[in-house]
């Protein structure tokens, strides 16, 4: 399982992630977008992309892969731009826990997207998917506003 979604401006992003057959994850239609103002409100649209589940997609070759589906929501000139201005966050199955994670711009590999290992949050597989969610939802919300 892996859901990432975009916060800015007190609003959310939430693609539905689909699994190439080559193993990556890439965001996908349906996408939500939506006015949060609380930690529940963002609760609700993890649990709902969650729900959709990931669906396994073929692999896109170089020639045809496609522009990134957020760029189509993000209501700016550029996607670059968005991602510059939106904290990324992501939820993931690995090694029988949930994870929850910010990501942040590398700056080792040109302002890539990575993982933020120091500020991760391992959660039993046995907690119910609604807290993990919960948890997910309110992290986002403590670093915004921090």
């Amino acid at each position: 399982m892996y859901c990432s979604f975009y916060l800015r401006k007190g609003v959310a992003y939430v693609p539905t992630t689909a699994k190439t057959e080559a193993g990556y994850w890439l965001a996908i239609e349906p996408v939500d977008v939506a006015p949060v103002a609380n930690p529940e409100a963002l609760q609700r649209l993890l649990l709902k992309a969650i729900a959709r589940g990931n669906p396994v997609v073929k692999t896109p070759s170089r020639q045809n892969f496609p522009p990134p589906v957020m760029q189509r929501y993000c209501g700016m000139k550029s996607f670059s731009a968005f991602e510059r201005t939106a904290a990324l966050w992501a939820i993931s199955v690995r090694d029988d826990s949930y994870v929850i994670y910010p990501w942040r711009r590398s700056t080792q590999y040109r302002g890539a997207w990575e993982e933020n290992y120091e500020h991760r949050t391992v959660l039993p597989l046995t907690t119910p998917l609604e807290d993990v969610a919960r948890q997910a939802a309110e992290r986002a919300f403590n670093e915004k506003n921090a």
